[in-house]
């Protein structure tokens, strides 16, 4: 019974740390994930969504396109509405008027895919914010892989006595 309660543990913690990687597997080929904070991009992008974004030419943007971009103190995923000398005019699709701010070259990090990853976000920012426990879950993963490898290896060679 408490193998079973262990094994069940175990299996969930392996998910999780699978899937947790997994969502930065995009990033190889330059797809950064971005979780999506406020509701100003819905119903495209959640609260909570994972949205995958990566570096594009500032030629190759246009009008309709998904801009993520820096702000002084957020990463900010608007549509852009218009480009103007040096920059971009945005808009959250749930807002009901444009940004007031121009956002300039500078602050452009890349282009937004139109689609994301519902509720994934949750999960990712909050193992983000707490790397600590990503790091003891892999710890406590290695020490039961190698206590699953020892006790094989043991019964390995108590057959090998047996069978001598």
């Amino acid at each position: 019974m408490l193998l079973k309660i262990k094994n069940t543990i175990f299996g969930i913690l392996y998910i999780l740390v699978l899937i947790y990687l997994l969502i930065f597997v995009p990033s190889f080929w330059g797809h950064k994930p971005l979780v999506v904070v406020s509701g100003s991009m819905e119903p495209t992008l959640q609260v909570g969504s994972l949205l995958y974004y990566h570096e594009e030419n500032l030629d190759n943007l246009k009008k309709g396109d998904i801009l993520v971009y820096k702000s002084k103190k957020h990463i900010i995923s608007h549509r852009v509405v218009e480009k103007v000398g040096g920059g971009f005019i945005t808009k959250g699709d749930a807002n009901k008027t444009k940004d007031s701010v121009i956002v300039n070259d500078e602050q452009v990090l890349g282009k937004g895919t139109n689609w994301c990853i519902p509720y994934l976000g949750f999960y990712a920012d909050f193992i983000y914010t707490h790397k600590y426990l990503l790091f003891i879950t892999v710890a406590i993963l290695i020490v039961d892989l190698l206590a699953d490898y020892y006790r094989t290896h043991k019964k390995g060679v108590e057959n090998n006595v047996k069978n001598n």
